[in-house]
């Protein structure tokens, strides 16, 4: 099934706030760090997103739009929106508003770093590796450097299980994952059925004829048409549904 990357752009415009998806890491893994929307190309499919680390074009099933006041519970280093000119001053900010975050003991581009590491895919002791050789010959404390790249590794499976716990009681199926799966609530999984993510409309099982002989088991939409694999559908708890 095509996905209508035109179709997706709708749900941004520019100034939201966004986290992406983690490569590799299952494509349900949220970004313990946000960016922001600069530019939506709905003729092209794209948007352009205010990374900590830079500027990114991205397919918008790469993001997801998220509430701007999660930036007070991640490391304040990567809060573009509190960046002024004097570094001297923000960091003193971040002192006196960051209780969870290590901010002043670490050089003002680690968590810049961490994140740059955590997009490319890196595992928690791989992005602890590569910062130690980098950061440790500059006076940082070891400990520190273990303690801030285990946060935030955790923060990000947080986010994505708060997520998951946010959305399990909404009344239609939702999009989960860069793979195009998606999650159905506990009343779909009573009667079987998931509700259309588009228009909310309870959904039929259909299969589709393809070339070779080949069957497609689906589900689709008697109102919008929207298609959905049945393999795609998860239930609650991430499991496959098996209808």
């Amino acid at each position: 099934m095509a996905i209508d990357y035109w179709k997706l752009t709708q749900d941004f415009e520019a100034g939201d706030a966004v986290q992406r998806f983690a490569p590799g890491l299952g494509g349900i893994s949220l970004s313990p760090f946000t960016g922001t929307v600069t530019a939506v190309h709905r003729g092209l499919g794209v948007v352009d997103v205010q990374w900590p680390y830079g500027n990114e074009r991205m397919f918008p099933d790469d993001i997801v739009r998220v509430n701007p006041q999660i930036v007070h519970y991640l490391p304040p280093t990567l809060d573009q929106s509190s960046m002024t000119f004097d570094i001297q001053k923000a960091r003193e900010k971040w002192a006196a508003t960051s209780r969870l975050w290590r901010t002043t003991e670490l050089p003002a581009g680690f968590h810049v770093d961490l994140a740059r590491l955590w997009t490319r895919g890196a595992s928690e002791v791989s992005a602890y590796d590569d910062l130690w050789h980098k950061y440790a010959s500059l006076g940082a404390p070891d400990e520190a450097l273990r303690d801030e790249v285990s946060k935030f590794y955790l923060v990000a499976g947080n986010l994505t299980e708060l997520r998951i716990q946010q959305h399990a009681t909404k009344t239609a199926t939702y999009w989960v994952s860069q793979n195009r799966q998606y999650r159905v609530t506990t009343e779909e999984i009573g009667v079987m059925k998931p509700a259309c993510p588009k228009c909310g409309k309870q959904m039929r099982k259909t299969t589709y004829q393809m070339t070779k002989g080949m069957r497609e088991r689906l589900f689709a939409c008697p109102k919008c048409l929207f298609l959905i694999k049945r393999e795609h559908l998860l239930g609650p708890d991430g499991q496959p549904v098996g209808w």
